[in-house]
């Protein structure tokens, strides 16, 4: 099978869609098929480089006018002649307000002969109950582009990686299917003990030689987790178990995540914290095996949707999720978790702290067989034409 994947941008390791379509396109070429990789909209490219083109991989810079693009991407499609162009969507990738700009309708009037699918990575602002009036303003800007874009396009396969996603399409007449996501960092086979003796060498005297479980949070911290509920949980599972608790961040916190790690770092809780900030790859899957359990701070409904959980989860880990404020504007959702290892912070009491540990598996990488999983669902729909709504 043929298949284009269109997003913004391919920057590598600096567009998260852009990575995804990369690990996803490797992926199905393993398998037998052949991939095209453009990008539509690469603010990464500057102005006096309008494109870059390999065998593969084509890259518009957000610079080139959008008629220009439209004529250069019919040519490409009509070229390869794909069974399946498959858009991975983000209005932000394409405007700063998430706004979709009239130039993608567009393009999807250039891809509009050969069948469609298209990934929604997030949909617009105002989904949620406590959301205020402004958001909800732009967010009913963001939806009439995107919904409006799925009408101009008819695409005959639809995805998003969220019931919560998925109910609020469904709202709007749009069924789509789930495709959860896979962890962007590799997943390295390295025993604990090993893992766990690199992590002392990091963090040296700080962390003491008697055992203790190690909690770990990756990547971007949000402003709206509280740390304090899941800090006095660890001190209560602690005093439980018998055994001190200690956190280590890893990867980008983001700037609040930095503010937050240098408070806890110094401060009394009864819980150690480490900041060790980005490092490579490899170091981050081994260091995410030194540890006994993840925390997540994207809201429970929405787990689904953090690539960073998909890792730890990735890495065998059990994953605790302190946040439950984030419920739909429209109907309600199954809040059952997709993997046993995933417990919301309220439905664990500390005293099941150790056994829930005791759930972690050896780690498996989720990407070869989300990979089978896209492609099977692009072979059921490809017959029943355009989804209508």
């Amino acid at each position: 099978m043929k298949l284009v994947f269109l997003c913004s941008s391919l920057a590598p390791g600096r567009d998260g869609v852009g990575d995804y379509v990369r690990q996803l396109a490797a992926a199905c070429a393993k398998l037998g098929h052949v991939c095209l990789l453009v990008a539509l909209h690469d603010r990464h490219l500057s102005a006096s480089t309008a494109l870059i083109q390999r065998a593969d991989e084509v890259r518009f810079s957000a610079a080139l006018p959008w008629p220009k693009r439209e004529k250069m991407l019919h040519e490409l499609l009509a070229n390869f002649d794909p069974h399946w162009v498959s858009w991975q969507m983000v209005a932000y990738g394409f405007d700063p307000k998430g706004i979709l700009p009239a130039g993608v309708f567009r393009l999807a009037a250039a891809a509009r002969r050969w069948p469609n699918h298209v990934m929604l990575h997030e949909l617009w602002l105002g989904l949620a109950q406590s959301d205020r009036l402004r958001p909800r303003l732009v967010g009913a800007l963001q939806r009439r582009k995107l919904l409006l874009f799925l009408r101009r396009l008819r695409p005959a396969s639809l995805h998003t990686t969220n019931p919560a996603y998925q109910l609020a399409l469904a709202h709007h007449g749009w069924p789509a299917e789930l495709l959860p996501l896979f962890g962007n960092m590799p997943v390295l086979s390295v025993k604990p003990y090993l893992a766990r003796a690199e992590l002392a060498e990091l963090v040296g005297p700080l962390l003491p030689p008697e055992p203790r479980w190690i909690g770990t949070i990756f990547g971007t911290i949000h402003p709206q987790w509280n740390p304090e509920p899941t800090l006095a949980f660890l001190r209560a599972a602690s005093v439980e178990g018998r055994r001190p608790v200690a956190l280590v961040a890893l990867g980008r916190a983001g700037a609040h995540g930095d503010r937050l790690l240098e408070r806890l770092s110094r401060g009394n809780s009864g819980i150690r914290v480490f900041a060790l900030g980005p490092q490579q790859p490899e170091k981050i899957s081994r260091l995410i095996r030194a540890s006994d359990f993840g925390i997540a701070t994207h809201p429970w409904a929405l787990i689904e949707k953090s690539g960073t959980t998909a890792t730890l989860l990735e890495h065998g880990l059990p994953v605790l999720v302190p946040r439950d404020d984030w419920q739909p504007r429209h109907g309600s959702i199954d809040h059952a978790p997709r993997d046993p290892l995933l417990r919301r912070l309220g439905d664990l009491p500390a005293a099941e702290f150790p056994q829930w540990l005791g759930l972690r598996r050896e780690p498996a990488a989720l990407l070869p067989s989300l990979a089978h999983q896209f492609l099977a669902q692009l072979d059921a729909p490809a017959a029943g034409g355009a989804l209508v709504a």
